[in-house]
């Protein structure tokens, strides 16, 4: 895993070295072992590299070439199907000098083209390829954008990096805030593609390749996923099937040099991900797990106890209300901020990671995505046999009986349309507060730009997804947005900031297409989410943890901003002097919805996160 950084002239300023080498040195935590840099002949291309050593440790130093030198490629990820396609470039006629995953791309794109290669790569990556020749600039993105890659134009140049800090290493770039990321942070809880917080400072989507040659710029996608359900394949068969792509995915994600290990939750995802590498390695693996010293947010008990059954070597953690005082550091590794605070834990366990030695680390993100596994999966089927009811009916039945704010808000509502729905589901509640959160001045321009145009695009995207199938429908959208630009996004910043490389089986592209053809109830089956996998763990695990309803992860923020007094930094970035410098919220409304929080208002805690995020990160980044 590493960071890759450069820039392109389009028209402007030729590029010297020391720029480039400005930008790789705020990428160092995501590359000790090795960095390089690379200016083209003319100086209209630079590119830079800090690798952190994981395939091919002693030979594969970036910027990699071809061998003549005409092609340049810094590469970031892993290819895990890189032996099967050396051997195809071989038997063409190419002779790779490494055994490096990454050379793969540079051949690769010599015999096939940017789109030929992609479409064949099996793993997680960004790269930048510079072809001297046609005087090219290639970007590309994996399919789920599980690795980062952010582009800015400005002054007849395009800068990219894997992460933001690299960009904004040149000091003329502008670091305006972008009202319309800010309206859909407190919207949805996260930044959605392709925006970044930054104006200006964009994320290049997962899929998409980007092509910057004779001065022009332009984007392709070489991958969608669509839903299209195999007639008559039984349930039997599909487990089957699943498990053994799982199973396909986990081996060939094991491939490495440097120590490797997992994180064990204790719940069926990381739980079953475990088991199914332990049985392909001839060694104890490590596990690592944290827990709370809250009851309600703890599973510590139940991760050691899987651990035992697995027979894994456990190193737990334990995430305390002092570990929130690291939420500055964390911000730094994110560089954009969040309503929620999972990123603190998140951080701490990776942390924990590097300490008992593991450089690469397995995690089970993405089987919620896959399956069905949150909770407004679940809630979205039963909400929406409410939804025919009349409009007072149905607003009687969210007052009335037993469910969530977020159901009852949805219910209330009763819209149809699913990405709206969807919307709803994940909304960011704020009551009274939230409609006097912004200054004057960002409401006023946030009224005249209309309607979000990060959030108004959600609805076109389910027209590629092919399927009527309201589960199908939700899946697909939530794996283009709030899967790479919260979940995928968290698990890439705050692994790299420790400089650990996290590896997703349950987001490989054959699983996802494997997945897409089967019928809904294979994956939520009346309240039972993550069926199919459920079934496939018959075995693997005890039952009681197959059987187990999801807890997932959760930081006990709340608690800890209904304090009376927060640290020090804390309370300097919600202070009224600081809420006026960085211009965004109105003092007032932030002191008042202090208040309420503390005073037991329920549902305030993500909006009061947000606004302390958002402070934090202009003091880190604005100017």
């Amino acid at each position: 895993m590493c960071g890759i950084s450069g820039i392109v002239a389009l028209g402007g300023n030729p590029i010297e070295p020391t720029e480039i080498e400005a930008q790789a040195n705020t990428l160092i935590h995501r590359g000790p072992n090795q960095g390089g840099v690379f200016v083209s002949p003319r100086r209209d291309c630079g590119l830079g590299i800090r690798r952190l050593s994981i395939i091919d440790v002693a030979g594969g130093r970036q910027p990699l070439t071809s061998e003549d030198g005409s092609v340049v490629l810094v590469y970031n990820g892993e290819t895990y199907n890189h032996r099967s396609l050396r051997a195809q470039l071989e038997a063409l006629g190419h002779r790779p000098r490494t055994h490096s995953d990454g050379e793969v791309v540079l051949h690769g794109y010599e015999a096939w083209g940017a789109a030929g290669i992609l479409q064949q790569m099996r793993g997680m990556f960004a790269f930048a390829l510079w072809d001297e020749t046609r005087r090219r600039l290639v970007l590309a993105r994996d399919r789920f954008g599980i690795k980062p890659l952010y582009t800015a134009r400005h002054n007849g140049r395009l800068y990219f990096a894997s992460e933001i800090k690299a960009i904004l290493a040149r000091p003329e770039l502008p670091r305006r805030v972008n009202l319309a990321a800010l309206q859909a942070l407190f919207t949805v809880g996260f930044v959605p593609g392709p925006a970044t917080l930054f104006e200006g400072i964009f994320k290049l989507p997962p899929a998409h390749f980007l092509v910057a040659e004779a001065g022009s710029v332009r984007q392709e996608r070489y991958w969608a996923l669509t839903f299209a359900e195999q007639s008559g394949l039984s349930e039997a068969v599909a487990v089957e099937q699943f498990l053994a792509l799982l199973r396909d995915s986990v081996r060939l994600r094991l491939m490495s040099e440097v120590p490797l290990g997992t994180l064990l939750s204790g719940g069926l995802d990381s739980g079953a991900l475990t088991a199914l590498v332990q049985t392909q390695l001839p060694r104890r693996l490590k596990t690592v797990s944290i827990g709370f010293d809250q009851p309600g947010y703890d599973e510590s008990p139940r991760a050691l106890e899987l651990a035992r059954f697995i027979g894994t070597e456990h190193q737990p953690v334990t995430f305390t209300a002092r570990d929130f005082d690291d939420y500055p550091t964390v911000m730094r590794a994110l560089e954009e901020p969040q309503c929620s605070a999972t990123a603190v834990p998140i951080y701490r366990l990776y942390q924990a990671c590097r300490q008992v030695g593991l450089t690469v680390v397995l995690t089970g993100e993405g089987a919620d995505e896959l399956l069905g596994g949150y909770h407004w999966h679940q809630g979205d089927a039963l909400a929406r046999r409410l939804l025919l009811l009349p409009g007072w009916l149905r607003r009687l039945a969210a007052a009335s009986l037993p469910m969530s704010a977020a159901a009852r808000r949805v219910l209330a509502r009763g819209e149809r349309e699913p990405a709206r729905r969807f919307q709803h589901w994940l909304e960011i509640p704020g009551g009274e507060f939230g409609s006097a959160l912004f200054t004057a001045g960002v409401t006023a321009e946030l009224a005249a730009a209309g309607p979000n145009p990060l959030l108004a695009s959600w609805p076109a995207r389910l027209a590629e997804l092919q399927t009527t199938s309201p589960l199908h429908q939700m899946l697909g959208l939530e794996a283009q947005t709030r899967m790479v630009d919260f979940i995928n996004f968290e698990v890439d910043k705050l692994s790299m900031a420790h400089s650990i490389e996290a590896r997703v089986p349950y987001l490989d592209h054959k699983l996802w297409e494997f997945c897409a053809t089967l019928p809904p109830q294979f994956k939520l089956k009346g309240r039972v989410e993550k069926y199919l996998l459920r079934q496939a763990s018959r075995g693997l695990l005890p039952e009681a943890t197959r059987r187990r309803k999801k807890l997932g992860l959760a930081a006990p923020y709340a608690a800890w901003l209904a304090t009376e007094r927060l640290p020090d930094w804390a309370e300097a970035a919600l202070s009224p002097g600081a809420l006026r410098q960085a211009g965004l919220f109105n003092p007032e409304t932030v002191l008042r919805l202090r208040r309420a929080h503390r005073a037991g208002q329920p549902n305030l805690g993500p909006l009061l996160m947000g606004v302390l995020s958002t402070q934090v990160w202009h003091e880190l980044f604005g100017q």
